[in-house]
């Protein structure tokens, strides 16, 4: 049935009768019906009273609903539409504050991670970095103290408890104070070397990328290389207190080396190689043949009491024979006689 204005205006009159009523009312309630095409404000201005009309409360009752629903349906899209703008803002306002704080707070010195355990009886492992300007301090869990400097980094095991040694895995540069286990060594490992003490005071300094600088404060250590390398001899040193050495652990050759003479002169000895040349100092001959025989891959045979308490000084070029015109030098000296049967 084609709804007309003048259908309308019968309906509202209350004239329509069941079918025209039932054709309207289809109309209003599925929004097909433009009431301000049949019935314009102006008119509708001009009605003077609410003229009774067949079906008033029902009619009423049905236009409510709609508006009613109408309006519940734009209250809900307004409430959702500033819902999503406040959760938008607070959002944006959470990660401005987070990225402010993250832009003007002074770096964490240290950032800790510990990694789970691959096994349900082993140890986790700590991980320590210090990433600041200063030395930090940290506690290892039998009881010894880490001096890490900046830009360093260390792991060990959370608990010794159930291990053999005691393993420190150094990055960079720090300084140990052991506590003191017998059964129970204490190693420090840097590139290629591995330094082991069993209470005392020492520090290491790898952060030079092919030199690792060794020096005890108190007590004893033991430095040897982790493996030989070619054209190499295995390291193997061991140190007494204020007492230093620095090792290119690369070519596994002694580069700078400081000791403390035990003798009633209580003479300090060293040797450096700076800029080719090789200079010693008061060095005892024991700990400068072992320096020839390091670094240049010989094997030296002499009398060890021969050479008790005496030293030596001297300036050399360094060239790959320089070896022989130090030990002749030495032999001259000292009046001992070294030889060199082979090269290892």
């Amino acid at each position: 049935m084609k709804i007309t204005k003048k259908l309308v205006e019968k309906y509202l009159r209350g004239e329509a009768n069941a079918e025209e009523v039932k054709a309207v009312q289809n109309e209003l309630d599925n929004n097909q019906l433009n009431l301000d095409e049949w019935l314009p404000a102006s008119e509708w201005h001009n009605v003077e009273g609410h003229p009774p009309f067949e079906q008033h409360d029902s009619i009423k009752r049905s236009l409510i609903k709609k508006v009613t629903i109408n309006d519940k349906r734009q209250h809900i899209y307004t409430l959702l539409k500033y819902a999503a703008i406040l959760l938008l803002v607070g959002t944006l306002g959470w990660e401005a504050i987070q990225y402010w704080k993250k832009s003007t707070n002074t770096p964490q010195i240290i950032a800790q991670l510990k990694k789970p355990a691959t096994k349900p009886d082993s140890p986790s492992n700590f991980y320590y970095i210090n990433s600041g300007n200063l030395p930090v301090q940290i506690d290892v869990p039998d009881g010894s103290k880490i001096e890490l400097y900046p830009n360093s980094e260390v792991k060990f095991a959370d608990n010794f408890s159930s291990l053999s040694t005691r393993d420190i895995h150094l990055k960079g540069k720090a300084k140990f104070a052991v506590a003191k286990d017998k059964s129970r060594p204490f190693n420090v490992y840097t590139k290629g070397l591995t330094t082991t003490a069993l209470g005392t005071v020492f520090s290491i300094d790898e952060q030079l990328s092919s030199q690792t600088k060794v020096r005890l404060f108190e007590g004893r250590i033991r430095v040897k290389s982790l493996k030989s390398e070619p054209n190499s001899s295995p390291l193997h040193l061991e140190f007494m207190p204020n007492e230093e050495i620095t090792i290119d652990h690369r070519r596994l050759q002694i580069i700078a080396e400081e000791r403390m003479n035990s003798s009633k002169f209580n003479r300090r000895g060293f040797y450096a190689e700076k800029q080719n040349t090789l200079i010693f100092k008061n060095l005892a001959l024991k700990d400068l043949l072992h320096i020839i025989s390091q670094n240049y891959n010989v094997k030296l045979e002499f009398n060890s009491e021969a050479i008790e308490d005496k030293y030596y000084s001297g300036t050399y070029e360094n060239n790959p024979s320089v070896f022989r015109k130090i030990l002749s030098d030495i032999q001259e000296l000292h009046h001992i006689t070294i030889t060199v049967p082979n090269k290892i």
